[in-house]
């Protein structure tokens, strides 16, 4: 009788989370990054049902419905669907010719008459087509910066620190741990990035939401600053709204290195690269402090700006697992 009891109040507490389904309609626009209207795209929409309950761990199994619909020759499609939930996940199927689309998310405001508003919202999917993609430098960096206060050059090339620390040649970036970290609820510690060569630099770029390809096609020709410094600090006692973090998040840079210029101080050359992810450190230990690029790509061309990296093609072997680079 008790077990029995138990299992009701369950019951109805999970019923009272969960809701009911409401209907709701949207419509999706697919154009690729050059403004075109892709037709024949197999759009796909996960919508939450249900929980199928069970007692034990686990509470419970989510249960999602799939819907697909494919574009018109407008590049559009309206699906018609139920939810539980207020949000739903949308995404395109993988298609010859174009890159993997991460799926995203789509939340509804409310619900009114049984119905999720706003009712038909037009959502816009660029869907990005494989052009020119290029062998490149590319991996992700997991390293050590051994002693604070002292510059170390690290060679995108060879993907290493330069000699005597590691096997690199060229400096490409040179980076500086500055400040203290006593342990991790004290520390003050500054991380410089900067370059070896007059006009080389770096500057952040706002990705291109849900596809793999999430860079622009090409790096700027302008905007570079020779040096980063990114600070993190957090005192005894201090609240986490005032922690200060900049590596915090997934910023994004295009960067310019082994510049040279003419003799009337123009870029005779110049190699360009991308950074996902950022660059993710601790702090000024006596020990020093580990460093992650979550993923970087040299472009080897002379004066190209192309940043379609080719994943077939990487310059940099053989690497290990946990150094490879997949995305484009």
């Amino acid at each position: 009788m008790k077990t029995r009891i138990l299992f009701i109040i369950y019951f109805l507490t999970i019923s009272s989370l969960i809701g009911y389904a409401q209907e709701l309609k949207i419509t999706f626009r697919v154009v690729d990054d050059f403004g075109k209207l892709v037709a024949g795209a197999s759009v796909k929409l996960f919508s939450y049902q249900a929980t199928n309950l069970k007692l034990g761990d686990g509470f419970g199994e989510d249960v999602y419905k799939e819907t697909t619909g494919i574009t018109d020759t407008n590049g559009m499609v309206t699906l018609e669907v139920s939810s539980v939930h207020s949000d739903i996940k949308y995404g395109i199927a993988p298609y010859p010719g174009y890159y993997y689309n991460e799926p995203s998310d789509y939340q509804f405001t409310q619900s009114q008459n049984g119905k999720w508003q706003p009712w038909n919202p037009v959502v816009r999917l660029v869907f990005r087509p494989i052009v020119t993609p290029v062998p490149m430098y590319a991996q992700k960096v997991k390293t050590h910066i051994a002693k604070s206060a002292q510059k170390y050059g690290y060679d995108l090339v060879i993907g290493d620190w330069v000699s005597p620390t590691g096997k690199g040649q060229n400096a490409d970036l040179f980076f500086e741990l500055t400040g203290y970290a006593n342990n991790v609820k004290d520390y003050d510690s500054t991380l410089t990035v900067s370059f070896a060569n007059l006009l080389d630099g770096i500057q952040p770029f706002d990705p291109i939401t849900g596809s793999a390809f999430r860079s622009p096609r090409e790096a700027p020709q302008g905007g570079y600053q020779n040096k980063l410094k990114l600070r993190r600090v957090r005192k005894p006692g201090q609240w986490s709204p005032d922690w200060i973090d900049d590596t915090s998040g997934e910023t994004n840079y295009f960067f310019r290195v082994r510049t040279v210029l003419d003799e009337y101080g123009k870029i005779n050359s110049a190699l360009y690269g991308k950074i996902y992810g950022g660059f993710k450190f601790f702090g000024a230990s006596t020990n020093g402090s580990f460093l992650s690029i979550p993923a970087y790509y040299l472009n080897p061309e002379s004066n190209s700006r192309n940043m379609e990296f080719d994943s077939r093609r990487n310059l940099i072997k053989p690497q290990r697992s946990q150094n490879q680079v997949n995305a484009p």
